[in-house]
């Protein structure tokens, strides 16, 4: 462990401990990805069915209230559950992005709109105070996000399905993640450092369970979400299957401790810089999705030929240079 003697060195330890814990949240994240788009595709097919059960198990965030959690005030409470709210919607169109393309290039589009959306908000709303560096970082991140994204030259079939659904989850995901900001910052400014994580995380937690049950007021959903829980048709039976269960867990695991991950790296170093080196998952879901390809091609269908790895290594390296220069 690094000892700190001065301001300086101190900075730049707690810079470094934010980027590392977002870099592990990333990883994780991939991994839930590639259970998404498995779940999605063979055992659970209804993208407002799977966003509505991952809503419900945040209620787990109820076991944070021995410690620490408090009643701030009805405002503080209802803007954590709003902005917990849209981050469930926000996956629900990533899931139906999901099902229209390849997670490998769904989730770098999402990620980059995501950033641009984040940074946008934090320059004209938050007051954020951002660097050339960071400007330069950021533009490297969304190169290379882009790149990993598409196949070159472009085609239009392939660039434009489920761009809509993208594009609504990116944006939603980014003003979700920049309210979590905004609402580590709000307590923080009334109670210290002291609990700004737990507490944060619990109310936007409850938003996510909300943002569950508002899912049953679209007729759609609602019958979606009763055929899954009640039906009796094969199709039905098998979202309640044990295999179904235990890999929805297994996703929960890994997506909750993303969660938890990003969260306190939010608080560390801010929503702006924890979205701009998303980024990374990128790299994780390409690896990923390809080898995955190898057994699954009916799931994933990852084609890369030389040139494809030639222009997904050129991404990677824009997102490790970025990474360094929003680190500064």
């Amino acid at each position: 462990m690094q000892i700190c003697y001065d301001e300086e060195n101190k900075y730049y330890f707690l810079s470094m401990n934010w980027i590392s814990v977002s870099l592990i949240a990333y990883l994780l994240l991939s991994f839930c990805f590639i259970l998404d788009k498995i779940l999605l595709k063979k055992n659970i097919p209804k993208p407002s069915v799977y966003a509505f059960y991952m809503a419900l198990l945040s209620a787990g965030a109820l076991f944070l209230i021995p410690f620490g959690v408090k009643w701030v005030n009805f405002s503080f409470s209802l803007r954590s559950i709003i902005f917990g709210m849209i981050f469930i919607w926000a996956l629900v169109y990533f899931y139906k992005a999901v099902k229209k393309n390849q997670i490998s290039k769904v989730a770098p589009l999402v990620g980059t709109i995501t950033q641009l959306t984040a940074f946008f908000i934090a320059v004209l709303f938050l007051h954020k105070e951002i660097g050339s560096l960071n400007y330069l970082g950021l533009f490297f991140l969304i190169a290379g996000g882009f790149l990993v994204s598409f196949d070159l030259p472009l085609n239009y079939k392939s660039l434009t399905r489920g761009l809509a659904f993208s594009a609504e989850s990116g944006i939603l995901f980014a003003i979700s993640y920049s309210g979590f900001d905004y609402i580590y910052q709000e307590f923080r400014l009334i109670y210290g450092d002291q609990g700004v994580f737990i507490n944060g995380f619990f109310w936007t937690r409850i938003g996510l369970v909300m943002g569950g049950i508002s899912l049953l007021v679209v007729g759609t959903y609602r019958e979606e979400i009763k055929n899954s829980i009640f039906g009796k048709h094969k199709k039905h039976r098998k979202n309640r299957s044990l295999k179904t269960i235990a890999l929805f867990f297994l996703n929960k695991i890994f997506g909750g401790t993303s969660s938890i991950l990003t969260n306190q790296a939010i608080v560390m170093g801010g929503a702006v810089f924890v979205q701009s080196i998303s980024s990374v998952q990128f790299a994780f879901v390409l690896i990923l999705a390809t080898l995955m390809s190898i057994r699954h091609p009916d799931i994933f269908g990852e084609k890369l030929y030389f040139w494809d790895w030639a222009q997904k290594i050129g991404a990677i390296v824009l997102i490790a240079g970025g990474i360094f220069l929003v680190s500064f």
